[in-house]
């Protein structure tokens, strides 16, 4: 539009209208062809940070899981009621530390059973041994 006004219609066949033009429209394509690479890189980018975040989410959802028995019995032992009959069992306190520990690895495994845990396991030794090849 703006070489119509400044060359006006008349002109349209001359070599710098053409030319001037020319450039113009080739600078309009690269301006678009920049425009859609960087979205679809900024795109990427996203569906990367997504991919990320769901990792991390899924591995404090996992660990979170793992550690509901401890805390949950932990929680409740740690109240002071009045009435608590293995307050005063015997084998009590090392009871608590088996209960805590089969409860948790109850859970593990049928977590583990589900497929649930093997990509972060696996994802972690894949890291530790990068690094440790590279060295």
């Amino acid at each position: 539009m703006a070489l119509k006004e400044a060359f006006l219609p008349k002109n349209d066949q001359q070599k710098d209208y053409r030319r001037t033009h020319q450039k113009i429209t080739r600078g309009i394509t690269y301006i678009n062809e920049f425009d859609q690479e960087l979205s679809n890189l900024l795109h990427a980018e996203e569906v990367i940070t997504s991919q990320r975040g769901n990792e991390i989410v899924k591995a404090l959802t996992i660990f979170t899981t793992l550690f509901t028995p401890m805390t949950a019995l932990g929680a409740l032992w740690g109240m002071n009621f009045d009435n608590m009959p293995e307050l005063h069992w015997k084998y009590a306190y090392l009871g608590s530390i088996i209960l805590i520990i089969v409860s948790t690895l109850l859970i593990y495994i049928y977590l583990r059973h589900k497929g649930w845990t093997g990509d972060i396991l696996k994802e972690q030794q894949k890291k530790y041994f990068h690094k440790k090849n590279t060295r």
